[in-house]
């Protein structure tokens, strides 16, 4: 018989403004002992999307939805192993018998299929008092009353009554899973959400980067002289630079703080090589979120249900920063946004795999590969449905616009063509670009022309000068 070792792992939970929440203790197998294709097989476990969370963040504001954030408690360990699964595990310091181990009858923490089992084991309850899954996000779920979002253990209840919502976890501990209530959806996965009933907005914020801007030893009178997260141009290679001394998180971020993006992007091109140039650049985001450390994504949704594109592409943006010789120094940057009711709701930034001949070029890249393929169409129909099940009138969805705003005047005429008309200069462009235009009819997206300095993309391909950026700030975040 080959038992696993256990241990004890501590933990401090705490509010958003870094108060002590609780003191936890937590039991746990050592999952890493654990050989694959021999213990276990799939581990695979779904997370929400922040995009799913944004959009109905957007919805409740719309329609005033009541909602609470719930917390099941000691989650791993309501779900079942799989069947013919025996597993032993060491007894825990403190508790030792000599001679003796425990034989698991329910997952525990620490395994590596324990995800796995609890997100179904949660999924079949939640399925058990009505919600059903949503087929545009594994981690939605439906029913006629209530929205109910997971990740992991925390969930996020929306519901026009909040009668509605007492009555869920009713249910659900009736079935045998123990869920708590713990007040709104401030806080959620440490992210800040503060409303202000006078202006009806709702600001998220993550403040918990203030440990990392403290830890880095930046000092208030520098922190306000930065008023961008990276200088203008480009982060180049420096293959034989100076190492870096130091480490810092900004992942946390990314989910209240579109406007870090780009610098955040081009630093963890280097995380293989960390040099001190790159050390130098992420210290200047640190002093930049300490100098702004009160600000977040403002969420003010507008009155009217529609869904916009801004994508974007740098055409060779390292050029004249990075070896000449080297091919990379040629690529392309592409950047993009989807606002919904004038709210941000994904972003992304990448470099372009394939190396474009023309700005031209470039930017088709950009509306065609991210503005449609990976995200526009799948969130046009994930609003519709959402739309649908909370009570929106049909006539208003039916009629929602969906537009796609490009500052490419070329890149707009091809993409306007019909398929599979070519122009001269785009005949060498590779057959997947050109998937976009199929779509354009069947989901009624409508291309524009944007002017240069409204092009809400831009922010994510370059660094900006200052009045640069805080123009495309404002527009994208509130402030």
């Amino acid at each position: 018989m080959n038992d696993l070792k256990s241990t004890w792992a501590m933990k401090i939970k705490r509010f958003p403004n870094g108060l002590i929440k609780k003191f936890k203790a937590r039991f746990c197998v050592r999952g890493d002992m654990q050989i694959e294709g021999v213990n276990f097989f799939d581990t695979y476990a779904p997370v929400v999307q922040w995009s799913t969370i944004h959009l109905i963040m957007i919805i409740a504001l719309l329609l005033n939805l009541a909602n609470a954030q719930a917390d099941v408690t000691a989650a791993f360990l309501h779900a079942p192993l799989d069947e013919g699964d025996e597993i032993f595990v060491d007894m825990p310091m403190g508790f030792k018998q000599p001679g003796k181990v425990y034989k698991l009858k329910k997952s525990q923490y620490g395994l590596r299929k324990s995800p796995k089992n609890f997100f179904n084991y949660l999924k079949e309850h939640l399925e058990t008092v009505g919600c059903k899954q949503s087929m545009f996000d594994p981690c939605l779920f439906i029913s006629d009353k209530v929205l109910v979002v997971t990740w992991v253990d925390d969930l996020l209840i929306y519901s026009p009554n909040d009668d509605w919502i007492n009555e869920l976890l009713e249910e659900l501990n009736n079935v045998d899973l123990e869920i708590v209530r713990e007040g709104d959806t401030a806080g959620f996965l440490g992210v800040d959400i503060q409303r202000d009933a006078k202006t009806g907005t709702v600001e998220m914020s993550d403040r918990t980067h203030r440990s990392n801007c403290t830890a880095l030893g930046l000092e208030d009178a520098e922190c306000g002289k930065v008023q961008t997260p990276a200088e203008y141009g480009a982060l180049a290679k420096y293959p034989e630079g100076e190492s870096c001394t130091e480490t810092f998180n900004l992942r946390k971020c990314g989910h209240s703080h579109p406007d870090i993006a780009f610098a955040v992007h081009q630093c963890a091109r280097y995380t293989f090589c960390p040099k001190a140039p790159y050390e130098k650049a992420l210290k200047r985001i640190g002093r930049y979120l300490k100098n702004t450390r009160t600000r977040g994504l403002v969420l003010k949704p507008s009155k009217q249900l529609k869904i916009d594109c801004y994508p974007d592409a740098d055409f060779a943006g390292l050029w004249g920063y990075e070896d000449p010789q080297d091919p990379n120094s040629a690529k392309s940057r592409t950047g993009f946004v989807i606002t919904v009711a004038d709210f941000p709701i994904v972003w992304h930034r990448k470099m372009q795999t394939e190396i474009a001949l023309s700005t031209m070029e470039a930017e088709y890249v950009a509306l065609n590969l991210n503005a449609s393929c990976k995200e526009l169409i799948p969130i046009i129909r994930i609003v519709k449905g959402l739309a649908k099940v909370v009570g929106l009138p049909m006539n208003e969805v039916n009629k929602m616009h969906v537009s796609v705003h490009d500052d490419n005047a070329g890149a707009l005429v091809l993409a306007r063509m019909e398929p599979p008309r070519m122009t001269p200069r785009s005949k060498n462009y590779c057959t997947k670009f050109h998937w976009f235009r199929y779509q354009l009819k069947p989901h009624a997206v409508e291309l524009f022309k944007i002017a240069t300095e409204n092009q809400l993309g831009d922010i994510f391909t370059k660094g900006l000068r200052v009045g640069t950026f805080q123009n495309l700030r404002k527009m994208l975040m509130g402030w």
